[in-house]
């Protein structure tokens, strides 16, 4: 049984059921999902302020549960920074689902395109797109000038049109081949979207579900070599001792 661990970054408990469903409905029946979120940070993470203070509540979480998964999913659509810590501390399979989702659009299209929540957010995830060098496959990031926290308060409908019609203007105005959705919080919409859009829509969440999956099952680790070795020892002041629990672990 392969067990995986998504973390929402953010405190919306409502977005991590969401995400938790929809894992479920996707998981292999050899593996178990679940999902969880910090009790302390923002509500939502829109800028990098936001994806900071959300850092120290998702390490915990994992730190707590390393033992327990074989496989962490960081579930924000970002390039969010514990993606790149947990790699260190552990070597089983940590993955975003904004980097997923990416790596996908890229097996099925020659470009994609993001759509995403506030205009904020364009230029860190085209930021991102440069940090996974698949900046000439991008053909664009467009936002649907909605925040957040509105996927949770608008009405559905209201959102998916949204939604839709910015996904049209990135297919016929940009040349996407491939749509990725830009948020956690719009998973589950990506098939009646790719009915209407006659084009590849990618949910974030179920890509790196179905990466971590295969990753578990290939026995796959995280190279320790370089990049991802383990931080060396130092005292850690006026913070939780949990975090220094790492430089003393065998993992």
């Amino acid at each position: 049984m392969t067990r995986i661990m998504f973390i929402n970054p953010n405190t919306s408990e409502e977005f991590t059921k969401r995400i938790e469903s929809i894992v479920r409905n996707y998981a292999l029946p050899t593996t178990t999902v679940v999902a969880v979120n910090p009790k302390s940070g923002p509500k939502s993470i829109e800028s990098i302020y936001d994806e900071l203070l959300s850092c120290q509540g998702t390490l915990e979480l994992a730190i707590t549960e390393m033992d327990n998964f074989d496989a962490f999913v960081i579930a924000c659509y970002s390039d969010h920074p514990t993606i790149y810590a947990l790699r260190e501390i552990t070597d089983k399979p940590v993955m975003g689902i904004a980097e997923a989702s990416m790596y996908a659009a890229c097996m099925i299209g020659y470009q994609f395109s993001i759509v995403t929540t506030n205009e904020q957010w364009e230029p860190l995830l085209l930021d991102s797109v440069r940090h996974y060098g698949l900046f000439e496959r991008c053909a664009s990031v467009r936002s649907t000038r909605m925040p957040v926290l509105a996927l949770e308060s608008a009405k559905p409908e209201e959102t998916y049109q949204m939604i839709l019609k910015t996904s049209q203007k990135a297919i016929n105005e940009d040349g996407a081949e491939v749509i990725c959705l830009g948020c956690a919080g719009m998973t589950g919409l990506d098939k009646r979207l790719e009915k209407e859009l006659n084009v590849p829509v990618l949910d974030g969440v179920v890509c790196a579900l179905k990466f971590v999956e295969g990753l578990v099952r290939y026995g796959v680790k995280t190279s320790k070599k370089r990049a991802y070795a383990k931080p060396q020892y130092k005292p850690i002041v006026n913070m939780s001792e949990i975090f220094e629990i790492v430089y003393k672990s065998d993992d």
